[in-house]
């Protein structure tokens, strides 16, 4: 929308201040900045207020604080075990001698009555609206309430409001070893990467059950995984895992297709299979550097396509016990499912008239409403095709909670941790399944920094905090859900997030860009009993610029914080081991950075140069800047005892990377304090090209690059068994 005469500055300040615009925040230096308020109009806009002018910028705060008085009680509220269990209460003047009458209806089923006298109330605020005088109460609620999810009716004549009371526990769930001070190491890994002497070019499901039941050989206890969150079955090259189409559903390329029952009974699928040229298809995938992605898809979607008739045939026309498993995990899914499995169905079907299809804004307008009549009859006659989609996510859920359970039996403590995602795709299931949600509009991102002096926008709407609480966190709640199940631990990207988020405006970059805050203590409510529920640790990526209101949240809420090793340097040293946060998950570099052998011989400056990224001068300064740290990585290792052979950092001559280097350092990180260490197979296999470069697409092959061995043959190597035993005394230590 464009203002030619912006509304008065007090009035949008104003506006902003209600809805969690904010205009002061501490950048990544520590220097105070204030955001001029014309930058604060299209973040509004986008939130969906109209500021055109200053009539209807006043009728939007009005709007806007009348809102929050006019229930009886907001429609959703959070309460927290171990602090006061009270809500705001918001009464007419001329009932304050009135009593309410009350009744919760238990998560359980169980009801029980209460009784409330108004003018025993503290009396928080007045309002007046309209010549209507309004008092905030403060209401008690019973302190015996059992954590979960709840329903107050309170009524008094004609006034009636229901909430949603939402009981968060003291904290998210931490495995009793854990909570004893015990340390535990593992692996993270990029799934796909994964090579196996039996995989189809792409690691699977079955890659990550061989993966978790070795590294338990090894005496670990817990393997990460990349975002493994839906992207687009229809167009395998959108390939980001940090920028799925839906973050409540799984990407069935991770399928081991093979391992599906349905296989075995299926002579059209191993004719398939066993067919010369499929074989060699698969030896080809199987051997490329790289994830060809648009080839695995062929052939794994191929031979899914026959797998789900014979599981018509055999299953679902003859009501068996798999067949009705698999309707019982359609009906527990429900309408989200459905939805999801529509708009793969949809983005199918309009990507085979129109290849330059990208989701469903370039859609006829018609479909691009999930409840629209053209959807519904769509529906109708695709009922087989979005069918199989549903097929395709029940495949995905099964074959997790196998590989998951198999680390556990295997004697894994923890076993898989999955990685939530900041945000989705602006064409994805997510947003066209519910778009009031988003701001499409806006796009998250992150503000200007050293590194990135514009900035970074990152192209993925935001959820519109005011419409997230309309819709009583539901949203929220089942991504929650969604990416606690089958696992043990769950990492938050950009944890931040729940307090604040870099809003980008619509075709502007991140440098235009104002922080809008999300309800931290409810978001961080549901995920502490969420994580209690499913018995999920949790961890928060609080890399970066770190605001003082999530420092003080988490910590006590036992989510733990995420550190990198290589991002510790203070001066002439890293963090001694012991300086480490101990409620921490902590590695030597994640998927952003450069593999430790890149790091350490300057290839991604390198890399970065060749991409034009950085220029000559600022290429010779960071490797200027990188020297530095590494004389500082090279003292920290002497003073912990772990100099690497033959290495004296007087002399230049001495400084190659060896795998002696890699080792000293895995055990640098396996002395830190930190309960969780991860290492990278890469680094293991000293891997020097990285998986991802941040600010780049088509210029890298990101989400591409694999392993350079099989898991075979990894864990076959004597020298990887001795420092994979070195690690494990180190953390018993």
């Amino acid at each position: 929308m464009t203002i030619s005469t912006p509304p008065d500055q007090p009035l949008v300040e104003q506006l902003a201040a209600l809805s969690g615009v904010c205009g002061d925040y501490d950048d990544w230096a520590g220097r105070p900045v204030s955001v001029p308020t014309k930058l604060k109009i299209p973040i509004l806009q986008a939130m969906g207020f109209d500021l055109s002018d200053n009539d209807t910028t006043r009728a939007a705060i009005d709007h806007y604080q009348q809102q929050q008085w006019e229930h009886l009680v907001a429609p959703v509220n959070v309460v927290h075990q171990g602090q006061p269990f009270t809500i705001g209460m918001y009464v007419p003047e001329n009932r304050l001698s009135n009593s309410f009458k009350g009744e919760f209806e238990l998560e359980s089923g169980r009801r029980r009555s209460i009784s409330v006298k108004a003018d025993a109330l503290e009396v928080l605020d007045r309002q007046s609206f309209h010549d209507r005088e309004l008092v905030k109460l403060s209401l008690k609620l019973p302190e015996d309430l059992p954590t979960g999810y709840h329903r107050l009716t309170l009524k008094n004549r004609n006034l009636e409001a229901i909430s949603l009371i939402i009981v968060a526990p003291t904290a998210c769930y931490e495995p009793e070893s854990l909570q004893q001070g015990h340390k535990i190491w593992g692996s993270a890994i990029q799934l796909y990467t994964l090579r196996t002497d039996h995989d189809w070019g792409i690691g699977d499901f079955s890659s990550l059950k061989q993966l978790a039941e070795k590294l338990a050989d090894q005496g670990a206890h817990i393997v990460g995984l990349n975002p493994i969150h839906s992207l687009y079955p229809a167009d395998p090259l959108h390939a980001s895992p940090y920028s799925p189409s839906s973050r409540n559903f799984i990407n069935p390329l991770y399928l081991d297709v093979t391992a599906i029952p349905e296989f075995a009974d299926s002579t059209d699928a191993q004719t398939l299979v066993n067919d010369s040229d499929f074989q060699r298809a698969i030896t080809s995938v199987r051997r490329a550097e790289y994830v060809d992605y648009e080839q695995v898809a062929a052939l794994k979607f191929k031979v899914l396509t026959l797998l789900y008739k014979e599981f018509q045939h055999n299953h679902i026309k003859t009501g068996s016990p798999r067949g009705k498993a698999f309707l019982n995990f359609c009906d527990i899914r429900g309408a989200s499912l459905d939805r999801h499995a529509t708009y793969e169905a949809l983005y199918a079907y309009f990507k085979q008239l129109d290849i330059m299809n990208w989701g469903w804004p370039s859609w006829p307008d018609d479909y691009q409403m999930p409840d629209s009549e053209a959807v519904k009859t769509f529906s109708e006659q695709s009922r087989d095709a979005i069918d199989y989609y549903k097929y395709l996510q029940w495949l995905s859920e099964i074959q997790l909670a196998d590989a998951q359970k198999s680390a556990l039996d295997a004697g894994m403590q923890v076993g898989i941790y999955r990685d939530l995602a900041v945000g989705v795709d602006r064409g994805g299931a997510d947003v066209w399944s519910n778009r009031t949600v988003y701001c499409l509009d806006a796009s998250v991102g992150a503000p200007p920094d050293g590194v990135a002096p514009q900035g970074q926008n990152w192209g993925l709407p935001p959820f519109n905090p005011v419409t997230l609480k309309q819709q009583h966190y539901a949203p929220f709640i089942e991504m929650v859900r969604s990416n606690m199940s089958h696992c043990g631990a769950l990492r938050i990207d950009h944890v931040m997030g729940l307090l604040r988020l870099w809003w980008c405006p619509k075709d502007k970059t991140a440098d235009f860009g104002v922080y809008t805050y999300y309800p931290l203590n409810d978001l961080l409510g549901i995920i502490k009993l969420e994580s209690q529920r499913r018995e999920c640790l949790v961890f928060g990526e609080d890399l970066g610029t770190v605001p003082p209101e999530i420092e003080a949240s988490l910590p006590p809420a036992r989510c733990y914080s995420n550190e990198v090793v290589l991002f510790s340097c203070e001066g002439d040293r890293f963090l001694s081991p012991g300086e480490f946060k101990p409620m921490a998950l902590t590695c030597i570099s994640n998927h952003d950075i450069p593999t430790l052998k890149a790091w350490w011989n300057c290839i991604d400056l390198d890399l970065r140069h060749e991409l034009d990224i950085y220029n000559a001068e600022k290429t010779k300064a960071e490797k200027q800047a990188r020297h530095q740290d590494k004389m500082a990585l090279i003292h920290t290792l002497i003073d912990i005892n772990e100099r690497p052979w033959g290495m004296n950092p007087d002399h230049i001559s001495t400084l190659g990377y060896t795998r002696d280097v890699m080792e000293k350092l895995h055990y640098y990180l396996a002395k830190t304090t930190s309960r969780i260490v991860v290492l990278q197979l890469e680094d293991v296999l000293q891997i020097q090209s990285p998986v991802n470069i941040p600010g780049t697409s088509f210029e890298y092959p990101n989400w591409q690059r694999k392993l350079t061995e099989t898991l075979e043959s990894l864990f076959a190597d004597e020298s990887n068994q001795a420092l994979f035993k070195n690690i494990c005394n180190i953390r018993q230590a």
